[in-house]
């Protein structure tokens, strides 16, 4: 396999400066609306409504908030998407986060102005509160409620209790049976992107997921909450030559993954909305034999923190630096020279609104760079299609790991279901 010249060239055709324009222009037309509709979740009154029938210990509990918003601007925020509650009975007290049930699929909630928005939150009450419970927000301000806990039913009363209400919808049952998939959400974004430049032949399409190994009933602040972190994951992505008549997959990339997150480490600074680190494992390969094989593996360490712009826009920082772990010498010693030790994410933009989401690798071959522009399609179907349209540019090596020492300049259009 031949490697390219080491002195790299910076140059770019005219035709990748004006897709980079394009990227940035439609972006700053959406910069430009930021304040046409945002304000601070923080100028909300809220109110807790217990749940009101006898919760349950031991088992799943809702509970609902009103959020007021008595200003005179919209508020769009993320800090509703989970909250942490306090729940206690006389002086023993838990901390349990609670889950948001009809949430946007990005985090984000809109109060209108001089309106309200009502909240519907899960979470397991421990399995010795019974009696009359106690219920407080641990980070939004609010009064304690209190509500009503009964003890679990036995196997024998609940059978004859499910037997009293009918039938029941589909889904609702099933879902008796998977009390894990509250664990398992989106990780990488997913998409399905048709090439469009240089042709159909560079199509392709990403999924992507983790899942959670552990949680509650541990104590947020005791020592249990260590195994808080641990997550599972898998991204593949594949390349699909939809030009050719047999319509053949190129290559493709199946990633499984350990990691373990950090979600918030407060370094009380106004202007840092959030800041966690996470590190893993990632094994990659392309799942092929022969001379056609390749796979790695990597180590890695990621801090991610999200900055507050101007009201409702943040910037997200995310700086991954990695080494390589029993790679594959015979089909790919030299990946490390094409892809590099070191990929900054930066993405920028609103929560429902215009995103542009950039990763730059730097190696010996040369810089590579994606940038994937996305837009919710909501509010042109009357809250009717959950989509975004989706904006993808690729310049540099080793996007796949088939022919990672080509260098490829690939445009790509198409939707996504996260982001």
């Amino acid at each position: 396999m031949k490697k390219p010249l080491r002195s790299v060239s910076m140059y770019y055709p005219l035709k990748s400066i004006r897709l980079i324009a394009v990227f940035f222009v439609i972006f700053a037309l959406g910069a430009i609306s930021l304040h046409l509709t945002s304000a601070r979740a923080d100028t909300s009154n809220i109110f807790i409504v217990p749940p009101q029938e006898n919760a349950v210990a031991g088992q799943p509990t809702r509970f609902t908030l009103f959020v007021q918003n008595p200003g005179t601007t919209d508020i769009i925020s993320k800090d509703y998407d989970s909250v942490m509650v306090t729940v206690g009975i006389d002086d023993q007290k838990r901390v349990v986060k609670a889950i948001g049930m009809e949430i946007a699929p990005d985090g984000t909630v809109t109060v209108p102005a001089g309106g309200f928005a009502k909240l519907t939150y899960e979470f397991e009450l421990p399995q010795d509160m019974t009696g009359t419970v106690s219920l407080t927000l641990e980070d939004l301000k609010s009064s304690p409620v209190l509500f009503a806990a009964v003890p679990p039913v036995e196997p024998q009363d609940r059978e004859e209790e499910h037997a009293s209400q009918g039938q029941l919808v589909i889904g609702e049952k099933q879902n008796e049976f998977q009390p894990f998939l509250k664990n398992l959400s989106a990780y990488e974004p997913v998409y399905f992107l048709f090439g469009v430049d240089p042709g159909l032949e560079k199509s392709k399409f990403q999924v992507s997921f983790k899942y959670k190994l552990f949680n509650a009933p541990f104590d947020s602040r005791g020592l249990n909450s260590l195994l808080d972190g641990f997550h599972l994951a898998y991204t593949q992505t594949s390349y699909w030559d939809l030009e050719s008549t047999s319509k053949p997959f190129n290559d493709s990339s199946y990633k499984p993954e350990l990691f373990y997150l950090v979600p918030k480490i407060d370094l009380d600074l106004p202007w840092v909305k959030t800041f966690g680190v996470q590190g893993g494992f990632q094994h990659e390969s392309n799942g092929k034999s022969g001379e056609d094989s390749r796979s790695t593996n990597y180590i890695y360490i990621k801090p991610i923190m999200q900055i507050s712009l101007f009201e409702n826009a943040y910037l997200t920082v995310a700086p991954k630096l990695w080494v390589y772990v029993m790679n594959e010498d015979e089909n790919n010693p030299d990946l490390a020279d094409f892809r590099g030790y070191f990929d900054l994410q930066l993405q920028a933009g609103r929560p429902m609104g215009l995103c542009l989401d950039t990763h730059t690798r730097w190696a010996d071959a040369g810089p590579s760079i994606q940038a994937d522009l996305s837009y919710p399609l909501t509010s042109f179907f009357n809250n009717g299609l959950n989509l975004y349209l989706h904006l993808q540019y690729f310049n540099g090596y080793a996007e796949r790991l088939k022919e990672y020492s080509s260098k490829e300049e690939i445009f790509r259009v198409g939707f996504s279901l996260s982001r």
